[in-house]
């Protein structure tokens, strides 16, 4: 399998650091005129969450790199580890280069596939989503925190044999698949959590820790409550979710409590408070946010704790 990621964004690196090392031929694809910048070893301090217990150890990748495709590259599959923002772009550039190539759009989702779809047929992309979690510290060490599952859906119209060419890519890595039967949706519910999650984050600054007092814990969930009003607006039954569980309880304080212990007793969490994208990349986060909220005012949706979040975000 050969396989193109576009970018050397932290979800590109991490993967491509995995399934390289699980015997997959990798190459990342950066902007023309940039091969020096992306030259070299990428150093990293990996937990490592493949065989169900954190394994902690440094590791280098360096990864392959170019900045020109051609259709005689004869690349099987393209995976867009890009933001979502910047994923229609990333298909229409390299589209045409890659006339024969798959694609994995890896990256979050509000809009829906059309802008997708008009770039190509449904034979030839699926959509999915890591759960990987990384960012650079200030020594320059890219902290990653490797998970044993990948989301992944196939769209009406995509071929079986596609969905089950990445699950076998994925699995040489001892990434196994969570399958969604509807992607786009579930993405959409996803996006809706973090917008109230890390809306809150965003508003006071930091990530929530063992000393945050409750309040603040109720209020994040109180956050994610609007933003599922916005999902529901849309048509969405969100509550078919296993991830929207805990923000269904009737009683918020004790929620909150759920809330607070589920998301503290990941092995990997306090490495993603000291290295988050809310530290290296707060416009991404913000952009999460942003979208969903406005959304909201756009259908009218009363949204009284997502909406006084706003001045201390969007300054």
């Amino acid at each position: 399998m050969k396989v193109l990621i576009i970018g050397m964004g932290n979800v590109g690196l991490m993967h491509g650091w995995v399934l390289s090392d699980g015997g997959v031929d990798i190459t990342h694809v950066v902007r023309k005129g940039s091969l020096a910048k992306h030259s070299g070893d990428i150093r990293m301090d990996v937990m490592d969450m493949r065989k169900g217990s954190p394994d902690c150890y440094p590791a280098v990748y360096r990864p392959k790199v170019v900045d020109t495709v051609t259709p005689s590259d004869d690349y099987d599959l393209v995976i867009v580890a890009t933001n979502h923002l910047q994923a229609v772009e990333a298909v229409r550039q390299y589209k045409d280069a890659l006339p024969t190539s798959d694609f994995l759009i890896f990256c979050a989702n509000w809009s829906g596939p059309a802008e997708i779809d008009a770039l190509l047929p449904r034979d030839r992309y699926l959509w999915g989503y890591s759960v990987f979690s990384g960012a650079n510290g200030n020594d320059g060490t890219l902290y990653a925190n490797i998970q044993k599952i990948f989301r992944i859906g196939a769209l009406p119209g995509s071929p079986e044999e596609l969905l089950q060419k990445v699950i076998e890519t994925f699995s040489k890595a001892g990434i196994m698949p969570e399958i969604k039967e509807n992607i786009i949706e579930w993405l959409w519910v996803h996006m809706a959590i973090v917008a109230g999650i890390m809306g809150e984050a965003l508003a006071e600054g930091r990530m929530p820790g063992s000393q945050t007092p409750l309040d603040e814990w109720i209020f994040t969930l109180r956050a994610v409550k609007d933003a599922l009003k916005v999902l529901e607006k849309r048509g969405v039954d969100y509550r078919k979710y296993p991830d929207v569980r805990v923000f269904m309880m009737e009683n918020d304080e004790e929620a909150a409590q759920v809330l607070r212990q589920g998301i503290l007793s990941s092995p990997h969490y306090e490495r993603t408070r000291k290295h988050s994208h809310l530290d290296t990349h707060p416009e991404e986060m913000k952009d999460v946010y942003r979208i969903v909220f406005e959304t909201g005012l756009d259908l009218g949706v009363d949204m009284p704790y997502l909406a006084s979040l706003k001045d201390r975000i969007l300054r």
